[in-house]
């Protein structure tokens, strides 16, 4: 019982609720199976979950009662300044995003459970403080009704955030609100006050949940993880319609989902690469793997727990970019924004090929240390094809070659001036003007050794094998200062009909220039040894890269100082801090550039490797 009257006690029922979600994540905290990545990512998923509505809940705290506490009585009390939800919420996301092997886990489980403890240790008094301390400063400075138009709002603002007074019931059904009916039953005690504020006047108690609108649905389906959403498709075809909306599936991590680990935010940037151990034991998941699929019958029993599991994740994940693949990227595929593969063991470059066909704006792509191919890119052969590509990582991409690059800025766009595409059009035009000599069918036998010269191009319908014996040969005659180029010529055919009318213009693959950005930032080749400067000075063409701030060629054996100066003179954005090749060459920046940055890294190419 609440040591003051129920309906002006601000603090007790929402503090009621975060008890609550202290005791589960305490008791969570001594069943989680540490060693196992899955229960790992799934505890801190939830800690995520439970933290930001500590976070939630004390900034209503500071807007709806401690400010208004500090307005009546003229004091400052900073009750939530120094709370470590923050920080919290900081080491919960460096686990998830950072944290890999097992023995990573252990150490990082340490690290978790003193830094939990020393929390609660601090929440639980502070809750209780706010209850006797500033409830009787409440009941002091403010009258009666006041309070209950304080604690209405707290309630309401507690509700909204949560989105109660629209979907609870719907909420019971998803894994991420598993506690939708503990926070109902936190905000029980005032129920006859929700019927004051007429919280309960709309409520329908036979609604269903093929009753709310696709909008309220559609914003609950961002709160699912992608294995959720496609539960959730399974269920009808309405729900299959709204699970394949695109701005669920802005950025794709097949790799990480396979593994249990179901981020769907904008790529970030890792504190540090992977160790040596950590891209190893990948290495030798995928070859465990490629072995199994060659030769189905591995003995699986006993000592080869390991090898199984290997097995099984990759299993998943091939399952998973498949599924991906032929059900999903075909709806949605215009709408990703972002691609992550990096250090899969079982995409292929087929695999890649489909992907990029099917995600045409894509900004950001990961490959990094993979075992793609030149003909993964075969989309971006096109002009254009790429036009809104940012960042791209092939680092550890060892079978890459000049091929891609060449691809890369075709697909990025053409910038060249105005002036060369004036011309190209002044020679297409040139094709559809008459000529002002004739051309004339005449024998080969009268053309003198002057008209030779002047007439350089000759075309024979026939030769002597089908004429009759002795019979001259009839040639066309062209005026070689009247012809057009002939790619522009074999453009033009494309447009013409063989009998010289015009039909239809086919859509040009083209892009429209003033669409060209070429906007790459980021662009790693890191290991890709097969890469020259004539890679690089593919790169350079069309315009150049003018936003490119971070270059990555270390390993890159057969670049020299003249492909980098040409290729780095058409990047006038290159960072310098960001800018990595080769220590053995005098190239441009070499006082300020990073160096190489494979040096004694066993997984990717260096001059020095085995140093």
């Amino acid at each position: 019982m609440a040591p003051f009257p129920d309906e002006v006690d601000v603090f007790t029922g929402p503090h009621w609720r975060m008890k609550q979600l202290v005791g589960l994540y305490c008791e969570k905290l001594s069943k989680t199976n540490f060693s196992n990545n899955k229960d790992f990512r799934s505890f801190l998923q939830s800690l995520c979950a439970t933290f930001k509505e500590f976070k939630m809940h004390e900034q209503i705290e500071n807007e709806y009662i401690i400010g208004l506490l500090q307005q009546r009585c003229c004091t400052v009390y900073n009750v939530h300044s120094d709370n470590k939800l923050s920080e919290m919420l900081s080491l919960f996301e460096k686990g998830l995003h950072n944290v890999k092997s097992e023995y990573e886990q252990l150490n990082y489980a340490r690290q978790l459970k003193e830094r939990l403890e020393a929390f609660t240790q601090d929440f639980l008094p502070h809750m209780k403080e706010e209850e006797e301390v500033f409830q009787p400063m409440l009941m002091q400075y403010f009258t009666y009704e006041e309070l209950k138009d304080i604690k209405k709002q707290v309630i309401a603002q507690h509700c909204s955030q949560n989105q109660w007074d629209c979907a609870a019931e719907v909420l019971k059904g998803f894994s991420l609100w598993s506690q939708a009916e503990e926070l109902q039953k936190a905000f029980k005690y005032a129920d006859h006050e929700k019927t004051d504020y007429d919280l309960e006047k709309n409520k329908n108690p036979s609604a269903h949940i093929s009753q709310l609108p696709a909008e309220i649905m559609l914003r609950l389906f961002h709160y699912l993880s992608p294995e959720d959403l496609s539960r959730c498709s399974q269920v009808c075809s309405s729900w299959s319609d709204l699970a394949k909306t695109g701005s669920l599936w802005r950025h794709l991590y097949p790799v990480r989902w396979a593994r249990g680990d179901y981020y769907t935010g904008p790529p970030g940037v890792l504190d540090q690469e992977p160790d040596e151990e950590w891209v190893t034991s990948r290495q030798k998941e995928g070859r465990a793997y490629q072995e199994w699929d060659e030769d189905a019958d591995v003995d699986e029993s006993d000592g080869s727990k390991r090898g199984s599991l290997a097995i099984d994740t990759a299993q998943r994940e091939k399952r998973l970019l498949n599924g991906i693949i032929q059900n999903l990227l075909p709806a949605v595929g215009l709408s990703v924004k972002s691609i992550v593969l990096a250090y899969s063991s079982t995409v292929s470059s087929k695999m890649v090929r489909q992907i990029l066909n099917l995600c045409p704006n894509i900004t950001h792509l990961d490959l990094t240390q993979t075992d793609v191919t030149d003909c993964a890119f075969d989309s971006w052969s096109s002009l254009g094809a790429c036009l809104y590509l940012e960042h791209l990582d092939l680092s550890g991409c060892e079978k890459i070659t000049d091929y891609t690059t060449k691809k890369l800025s075709v697909g990025l766009g053409d910038l060249t001036s105005s002036t060369c595409f004036d011309q190209r059009s002044d020679r297409r035009a040139k094709l559809l003007k008459s000529s002002s000599i004739p051309i004339t069918l005449t024998e080969e036998r009268n053309l003198h050794p002057a008209r030779h010269q002047r007439q350089a191009i000759i075309f024979k319908p026939g030769t002597e094998r089908w004429g009759a014996a002795g019979t001259p040969t009839q040639v066309w005659v062209l005026d070689p200062s009247d012809l057009a180029d002939i790619e522009d010529s074999a453009e033009f055919r494309t447009k013409c009909s063989s009998f010289g009318g015009l039909r239809c213009p086919e859509r040009e693959n083209r892009t429209d220039r003033s669409e060209a950005k070429r906007s790459l930032r980021f662009l790693s080749f890191s290991g890709c040894y097969q890469v020259t400067d004539l890679g690089l000075r593919a790169l350079s063409q069309r315009g150049g890269l003018p936003f490119l701030e971070h270059l990555n060629l270390s390993g890159c054996l057969f670049i020299t100082e003249a492909g980098l100066q040409e290729l780095v003179s058409a990047c006038p954005s290159l960072n310098d801090e960001h800018f990595y090749y080769c220590d053995n060459i005098n190239g441009p920046h070499a006082d300020t550039a990073s160096g190489c940055q494979n040096l004694q890294c066993g997984f990717r190419a260096c001059c020095r490797s085995g140093e």
